[in-house]
């Protein structure tokens, strides 16, 4: 899915107390409020970060100058 020729922004969703281990999937931003909800009604914990895009390597070990 794209917005305004850009990629949506995805969410990394980790699933903790499983039993099994921590359940880890992606998911768009407009999905996050319903895994949130769906994890409350349900006694669940879940971990929320956002995914850096494809082809971004982001800052660490890059020069500054």
């Amino acid at each position: 899915m794209t917005i305004r020729g850009e990629a949506a922004q995805l969410y990394e969703i980790t699933h903790l107390g499983t039993g099994r281990g921590p359940e880890v999937r992606t998911a768009e931003a407009g999905e996050v409020a319903a895994v949130i909800e769906y994890a409350g009604e349900h006694g669940m914990q879940v971990l929320v970060r956002p995914c850096r895009p494809a082809g971004n390597p982001g800052t660490k070990g890059e020069d500054a100058s």
